[in-house]
């Protein structure tokens, strides 16, 4: 498994595989130390023990989030104690400092990269409106719409949602995170917890819906990352609950509907005819596009240069039975030819021994490669 380092120190995860997944679930319990009626020192106290192990994580978004929920806090619960706020603040922000956290905070690729992907993310979902299927979001943006730029999510999980699952799925997910936020202001605590778990979730898959979903490989991840996942989760949707139980407010669920369908529709102006389209995981330019077949030695972006004129490709390597007039068969997939006996063949870098079909179109061989074939 890949490291997490800065300046060379290894970033602690405390059992997550990402540190800025633990940074999000250790912001979510520092609200519940805050404000007790008895022996509230102590809470205090405990605030400066756990803003250790978030230095520890060197989570730009986990410092940020710290800093609105203590905000968040002190202004929901009225606090007008100028010497208490000034004395927590200069005692976390202290041990922010020696810890070194704050250089952390500079213009690197993992700041830089996120809008493009998140943009890609905006245009993917403005182009397939009703989902692009569970974990294929980041694999379409990598390598259909992003150069230089590899993420297996969207690096958000709400976009990522809204993007997999389509508007249905994000209109209930959004009216439910804007009614409870919209309610539960009177319960500043769990409401500062819950308002930084959202934050955590657009800067980073904190709620990772592929991983939630392997119950077999555990997203190929140690089985503590996937429990501690499903914790977070779960702590999330049950403290949202907690915020909005209680007698239906129409006026308040009205702006939260209101609010869940300006997240929904607003993508759409990003539309472009040219953004790729999903279905039955295959991303396709248009339904009559040459159809694209080929092994597992082949990436998806490396198929493109071949595809000038649009294709149809499956997101995973093997054979696909649907009709098409043009069929491109990479490497060894060579084998599929006469599965399409009415579409016209083209072969790209063909195995040594293979035989073209009546069929064929063309076949493109690599520069170093002399063979002849008629057909």
């Amino acid at each position: 498994m890949m490291e997490f380092t800065f300046d060379g120190i290894v970033r602690q995860g405390f059992g997550f595989y990402n540190p800025n997944h633990a940074a999000a679930l250790i912001c979510a319990i520092f609200p519940f130390l805050w404000g007790w009626k008895k022996y509230a020192w102590i809470g205090w106290f405990l605030t400066f023990l756990l803003t250790v192990p978030l230095v520890m994580t060197y989570s730009r978004t986990g410092v940020l989030v710290l800093g609105f929920e203590l905000a968040a806090y002190f202004i929901l619960s009225k606090t007008k104690n100028w010497k208490l706020i000034a004395a927590i603040t200069s005692g976390i922000l202290l041990i922010l400092i020696v810890g070194g956290i704050f250089g952390r905070f500079a213009l690197d690729k993992a700041v830089t990269n996120r809008p493009e992907i998140w943009f890609a993310g905006l245009k993917l979902y403005a182009a397939n409106p009703l989902g692009i299927g569970l974990s294929n979001s980041g694999m379409i943006v990598s390598n259909f719409m992003l150069e230089n730029i590899q993420c297996r999510t969207l690096v958000n999980s709400h976009l990522t949602l809204l993007a997999e699952f389509g508007m249905i799925a994000g209109f209930f997910w959004f009216s439910f995170i804007f009614y409870a936020l919209f309610t539960g202001v009177k319960k500043p605590r769990t409401w500062c917890a819950v308002a930084g778990l959202v934050i955590s979730a657009i800067s980073a898959s904190i709620f990772d819906w592929d991983l939630l979903s392997d119950f077999q490989n555990f997203g190929e991840l140690p089985l503590l990352n996937f429990v501690l996942s499903w914790l977070m989760l779960l702590l999330f949707l049950a403290m949202t609950l907690y915020l909005l139980w209680g007698k239906v407010n129409l006026k308040r669920l009205g702006i939260a509907v209101g609010c869940a369908i300006l997240c929904v529709i607003l993508p759409f102006c990003l539309w472009k005819a040219d953004t790729p389209k999903v279905k039955s995981d295959i991303v396709y330019t248009s339904p009559d596009a040459p159809l694209v077949l080929y092994d597992e030695e082949w990436n998806l972006k490396s198929l493109l240069p071949y595809c000038k004129n649009g294709y149809q490709i499956p997101l995973q390597p093997g054979l696909v039975k649907i009709k098409a007039e043009k069929v491109i068969l990479f490497g060894n997939a060579a084998e599929y030819a006469p599965e399409y006996p009415e579409s016209k063949i083209t072969y790209v870098n063909p195995p040594d021994f293979f035989e073209p079909v009546a069929n064929t179109e063309k076949i493109i061989l690599p520069p170093h490669d002399t063979r002849e074939f008629s057909f």
